[in-house]
């Protein structure tokens, strides 16, 4: 008996020892698996993505400012492309990681005291404070210039700017003082032109960096760091095309602007599709729709002379046919500026104001009005964003400048790389290889397209002075006084 109970218990210990290690690691077994199938869930529930073993989040990728100089001086390829920044990028924006495309979100806009008489002033600078990487060309340039506190104009703005969430009337009155050294007609206490304004200051900008002072080289403002040239945000460049019947000659000439200044149009010439030579088409033929591209059409129509008038200059023959001109853009700016000229001389020698409403969309392509001179320009790749309006109501002798700016828009990393990083270009090379391409013969072509529609809800914002307040879209698109118009490309 005692040899059973020894026996029996010889094999009953072991069995039981493993079963207990079995049950151990079945229940090991499905508490991971458990923990697993929650995990998945929660991920799918959030909208990640599974790749492989890992779980990719859709998440903010915060970038230092500090890092982002240090990047910039390593060079452009250590930069991810695909990641931007949460920190101080242009300004008070936010941005988000998507495929090509990025959401920009600004804070809502601050309003800037009046000066006496300086709603002109303050209307025109509630735009730059809402364009794209003007404030990160400034702030690159202050590390990379060693001239920079010399630049008086373009110190003041970037204190502006760095400033404009808190009280910045001491910055907003230095501003307005380095712009009266260039125009002393600003900073008098008399209401003054904000389009004039725009150019004195912006032209301003620029001239301090081609020039620099006496003591330093001029800063190379083709080329700015990180890719952003403040030179490229706003600069873009005019085509001129002579066409000669006679000789069949062309001739081009190039300019540089950073504003567009466009007439009221009430009728165009429809004859502009009869083109007498390719080198005078556009990339696309589409009829302008709303007023401001019937504005652009006049700003960019076909003139024609007598040869005898207008001789060749290539050849100096004097023809007996026809000779034309016409002006269009050969390479647009990621930032258009569009003026609508609204005052003019009338019979009497006084100045007037032409109240028309004007129809402006809220996208709109450049096609239309871009030669095929530009071979790497293409329809897709010229669609403009409507940003920020100045308006200026009431008559001349007591009218008012007020802005809409909007806060939120979709930013598309490539187009914007294909502008800002944009090599300075050989005038003279380039004018002997357009003239070239523009000799020979081919057949017309017309790259029309749609344009996109806007895909990010507006956050607009009506800004008078120090008055801020939400705005609708229909309350900003075709406004009846609009007057100056900030695109950007979409």
């Amino acid at each position: 008996m005692e040899t059973l109970s020894i026996i029996l218990l010889c094999v009953f210990i072991p069995v039981t020892v493993l079963l207990s290690i079995c049950l151990l690691c079945i229940h090991s077994y499905w508490k991971r698996k458990w923990k697993s199938i929650t995990k998945e869930n929660d991920i799918e529930a959030k909208g990640d993505i599974k790749i492989g073993n890992q779980s990719k989040e859709n998440v903010k990728h915060t970038l230092r400012f500090q890092g982002r100089l240090e990047d910039a001086q390593r060079g452009p390829s250590h930069q991810d492309p695909t990641f931007v920044a949460d920190e101080k990028l242009g300004g008070r924006k936010k941005k988000q990681k998507v495929e090509e495309s990025k959401l920009f979100e600004f804070d809502p806009p601050i309003g800037n005291k009046n000066l006496g008489n300086t709603c002109f002033f303050n209307s025109s600078l509630q735009a730059l404070y809402f364009t794209k990487f003007f404030e990160d060309a400034l702030s690159l340039l202050k590390v990379s210039a060693p001239n920079f506190q010399n630049l008086k104009l373009t110190k003041s703005v970037l204190e502006l700017l760095e400033k404009k969430n808190v009280n910045h009337t001491q910055e907003l009155r230095s501003v307005l003082n380095a712009v009266r050294n260039i125009n002393n007609q600003f900073g008098r206490g008399t209401q003054e032109d904000s389009y004039e304004l725009l150019n004195t200051l912006l032209g301003g900008i620029l001239d301090e960096l081609q020039n620099g002072d006496r003591t330093c080289k001029p800063i190379d403002v083709d080329s700015g760091v990180n890719g952003i040239s403040l030179k490229n945000l706003f600069t873009g460049i005019f085509i001129t095309i002579y066409v000669y019947d006679s000789c069949n000659d062309v001739e081009v000439d190039f300019e540089e602007f950073t504003t567009l200044s466009i007439p009221i149009a009430d009728n165009i010439d429809q004859n502009f599709k009869k083109l007498p030579h390719r080198g005078l088409q556009t990339i696309s033929s589409e009829d302008p729709r709303f007023d401001i591209e019937k504005g652009l059409a006049v700003l960019t129509q076909i003139e024609d002379y007598e040869e005898s008038d207008l001789p060749c200059r290539v050849c100096n023959i004097e023809g007996t046919g026809k000779a034309y001109r016409r002006m269009l853009v050969f390479t647009p700016p990621p930032v258009l500026v569009i003026h609508i000229d609204r005052f003019k001389m009338n019979d009497f020698n006084r100045l007037t104001k032409n109240a028309q409403r004007l129809k402006y969309p809220r996208i709109f392509n450049m096609a239309k009005f871009c030669s095929v001179a530009n071979t790497e320009l293409s329809t897709n790749s010229l669609n403009y964003e409507l940003y920020a309006v100045v308006v200026h109501s009431g008559a001349l002798g007591g009218g008012h400048y007020y802005a809409y700016v909007n806060t939120t828009r979709m930013h598309d990393v490539e187009k914007w790389q294909e502008h800002l990083k944009r090599s300075p270009l050989d005038l003279e090379k380039l004018k002997s290889n357009v003239e070239e391409f523009l000799r020979k013969r081919h057949e017309f072509q017309d790259d029309s397209g749609q344009t996109e529609v806007c895909k990010v809800k507006d956050s607009w914002f009506y800004v008078s002075d120090e008055s801020v307040c939400s705005a609708s879209v229909d309350e900003v698109i075709s406004h009846k006084d609009a007057y100056i118009l900030f695109y950007e490309v979409h």
